[in-house]
């Protein structure tokens, strides 16, 4: 997912913000993980699985945001 894991830990430990799409983050993969594991989709399955990704995605953009200007401020 995110490649520094030691600088994710800090983030969810310091910001309320990452922790929040950090979870959120994995609630997507979860819910995606489960969508997939069903033998036929049905469009408003396809539907809510191309939602998840896009909210996951989002997240994950917003959390590497988050974590340059945590790297930036602390002079990381």
């Amino acid at each position: 997912m995110l490649k520094d894991s030691a600088l994710v830990e800090k983030m969810i430990q310091v910001d309320e913000e990452f922790k929040a799409l950090f979870e959120n983050h994995i609630r997507f993969e979860q819910d995606l993980e489960a969508l997939y594991s069903l033998k036929y989709f049905p469009p408003e399955v396809e539907a809510k699985m191309k939602e998840l990704k896009v909210l996951k995605l989002r997240g994950k953009d917003k959390m590497e945001q988050l974590m340059v200007k945590y790297k930036s401020d602390n002079g990381l």
